[in-house]
C-alpha cells in the first residue's frame, strides 16, 4: 500500500498545479502501457480481459483508455459492460440483503448462462447479438449490435463481478484478469484516510451529478455498498494476473471544493465509523485546486464531468 502525505500533496498542489496534474496522469498511463504491452504479447491465448474492481474504482475509463492503447498498436478492441447482462428486475425480486431490501450488488442479478456463452462464443470468434439492459425498465433486451470478433482483435469486459468464476466462468485459459482500486493512503500525523472514503468521495460527486442521487443517499448506501464489496468482490482479488492503483495525487484537491460543505454536513450525523468524520478531517486540511488542467480522458473526470468516455 502506497502513502502520500498531505503536505506532500499540499505544495505541490499550490506550487505546481499544472505539473501536479501531468505527472499523477503519466504515472497512470504508464501503467495502462505496461499492461497492455502484456496483453498484445498474450493476445492469440487470452483474447479476453476482465477488469474488475469496486464501485467508484474508475473501471470505465480504465477500459477505455486500455482500448485506446491496444487500438494504436494493431489489436482492435471492443469494450463491452457487465451492465448489460442483468437479468430482468421480475427474476430478481427475492434477491434481498440481511434487512430484507433488495440487494443490487448481488452476482445472482446478472444473467450468467447468457454471459457464459457469449464470453466462450467471443474467444472462439463466433457471431454473438450483444444484449442491452434498460435500468428504468428493469428489462434486458437484444441490442441489435452483432459482435464477431476477428483473428488479432480484443474483448474487454469490465464490472464489479468480472473476477468471480460463478458470473463468468473458468476463463483463466482465454482471459487476462485485472483488478483495480484506490490502492494508495493519504497521511496526515498519525491520521491515514482509507481508500475507500477516496472511492466515496468519487461516488459522492458522480452519483449527484450523473444519477440525482443526494448526498445523505448515497451516504445511506455506504454500509451495503461495503458489505456488497466484502461479499462479492474482495473474495476473487486473488483471481487476478495484474493489479492497478487508480489513485490519483492530486484527485482530492480538485474534489475539496465540490465536496466540502457536502460532507461538513454529512458530518454532523454520521457515526464515526462510517468514515465521514475522516474524510472531512482531510478535506479540510487540503489546498484546493481548479480542474483546469485535468485532460478530457481522466480518470479523474469519470466523476467530476467532462470525460470523453462518460456522460
Amino acid at each position: 500500500m502506497n502513502e502520500v502525505s498531505v503536505q506532500e500533496i499540499n505544495k505541490l498542489a499550490h506550487d505546481t498545479p499544472e505539473l501536479f496534474v501531468i505527472d499523477a496522469e503519466a504515472a497512470y498511463d504508464k501503467q495502462l502501457r505496461t499492461l497492455a504491452n502484456d496483453i498484445c504479447r498474450h493476445a492469440k491465448e487470452h483474447p479476453i480481459t476482465l477488469i474488475a474492481g469496486p464501485s467508484g474504482s474508475g473501471k470505465t475509463t480504465t477500459a477505455c483508455r486500455l482500448e485506446q492503447i491496444l487500438d494504436a498498436a494493431g489489436f482492435e478492441s471492443h469494450t463491452l459492460s457487465m451492465d448489460n447482462y442483468y437479468s430482468d428486475g421480475s427474476k430478481n425480486r427475492g434477491i434481498v440483503d440481511q434487512f430484507g431490501k433488495q440487494d443490487y450488488e448481488s452476482p445472482l442479478r446478472l444473467d450468467t448462462d447468457l454471459l457464459h456463452s457469449q464470453l466462450k462464443s467471443l474467444a472462439r470468434g463466433d457471431t454473438v447479438e450483444l444484449p442491452e439492459f434498460d435500468f428504468a425498465a428493469q428489462k434486458q433486451r437484444k441490442s441489435g449490435k452483432i459482435l464477431h470478433r476477428k483473428p488479432n482483435e480484443l474483448i474487454i469486459m469490465e464490472g464489479i463481478h468480472a473476477l468471480n468464476p460463478e458470473v463468468t466462468g473458468d476463463t483463466h485459459e482465454i482471459a487476462n484478469r485485472i483488478y483495480l482500486s484506490v490502492r494508495t493512503r493519504i497521511t496526515m500525523g498519525d491520521d491515514r484516510l482509507h481508500p475507500s472514503l477516496i472511492r466515496f468521495a468519487r461516488r459522492l460527486i458522480r452519483d449527484h451529478r450523473t444519477r440525482g442521487r443526494l448526498p445523505a443517499e448515497s451516504c445511506e448506501m455506504l454500509s451495503s455498498i461495503s458489505r456488497g464489496e466484502n461479499l462479492y468482490i474482495m473474495p476473487y482479488k486473488h483471481f487476478a494476473d495484474y493489479e492497478l492503483d487508480t489513485f490519483m495525487g492530486y484527485e482530492l484537491s480538485i474534489y475539496q471544493p465540490m465536496l466540502l460543505e457536502t460532507v461538513r454536513q454529512l458530518a454532523e450525523t454520521a457515526a464515526a465509523e462510517s468514515g465521514v468524520p475522516m474524510l472531512l478531517k482531510f478535506l479540510e486540511a487540503l489546498t484546493p485546486m481548479e480542474p483546469t488542467w485535468i485532460p478530457d480522458q481522466s480518470l479523474v473526470r469519470e466523476f467530476i464531468g467532462g470525460s470523453l468516455f462518460t456522460s
